[in-house]
């Protein structure tokens, strides 16, 4: 009876053992699979994150390309408004300029005029006939009077004219100040080079099951599936001396 009790105790704890290391491998197996394919979910993620950054980053530049052509034809613009308010400054400069001279030309014929009439009068008088003496004397100072007031009119006339030019060049000058500022104020803000986005968090690689855990389940297995054999051939060899008692008895 001993034969037979030792090769179903053997084959018990092989069969224990042999089960026991399957499933020690099958776990094995299946955590290193789950680390796999957690490490490859990260790792798609991941790409999937710096391709969309990528992305925002080459949207952002097309745009900051864009906004800087802009700025540069903004900048031509003003440049041709300020070149067109210059020369609108110098024709109104040139125009004032030949009003006054115009005015001085007037003002130098009346001048020229009014001194040959002068004369004209005083000639008219002395060849009256009318007698030296104090009458005389004063028709002559009367026209002399007459020519200075004429004169006098003349040059304040010629002043007002030279106030009435100034002030008009002023008004040229603000007048171009006001247009270059109204042309400045248009120009758009320079644009600022946008940051670069944040590289994406790269998730640390899922470590899988380790091989010396693999080799102490398996470890485990066998010593478990000697326990079995063990005890199958202690539980066997117990009835069977129950048995040979029984019988002899």
């Amino acid at each position: 009876m001993c034969e037979p009790i030792t090769a179903i105790s053997i084959a018990s704890g092989v069969a224990s053992a042999a089960g026991g290391m399957m499933q020690a491998q099958a776990q094995h197996q299946a955590a290193q699979a789950a680390a796999d394919r957690q490490n490859l979910i990260n790792e798609r993620n991941y790409q999937q994150q710096l391709a969309i950054a990528a992305r925002k980053d080459q949207i952002k530049g097309d745009a900051f390309k864009r906004r800087l052509e802009a700025h540069a034809k903004a900048k031509e613009t003003l440049a041709r408004q300020e070149q067109l308010n210059q020369m609108e400054q110098i024709r109104a400069s040139i125009a004032n300029q030949q009003n006054l001279k115009e005015t001085g030309t007037e003002i130098a014929f009346e001048k020229q005029s009014t001194l040959v009439k002068s004369i004209q009068a005083q000639g008219t008088v002395l060849a009256s006939g009318q007698q030296s003496g104090q009458s005389l004397l004063l028709n002559l100072m009367d026209q002399e009077r007459q020519l200075g007031f004429e004169e006098a009119a003349l040059n304040a006339k010629w002043r007002d004219a030279t106030v009435a030019f100034n002030i008009a060049e002023r008004g040229i000058d603000l007048d171009k100040y006001s247009a270059d500022s109204s042309a400045y104020n248009k120009l758009p803000s320079k644009p600022v080079a946008p940051h670069a986005s944040f590289a994406p968090v790269k998730q640390p690689k899922v470590q899988g099951p380790s091989g010396l855990g693999l080799m102490g389940g398996m470890i485990s297995a066998a010593a478990g599936g000697l326990s079995t054999g063990l005890g199958t051939y202690s539980t066997l060899d117990s009835n069977d001396n129950l048995s040979n008692a029984l019988g002899g008895g």
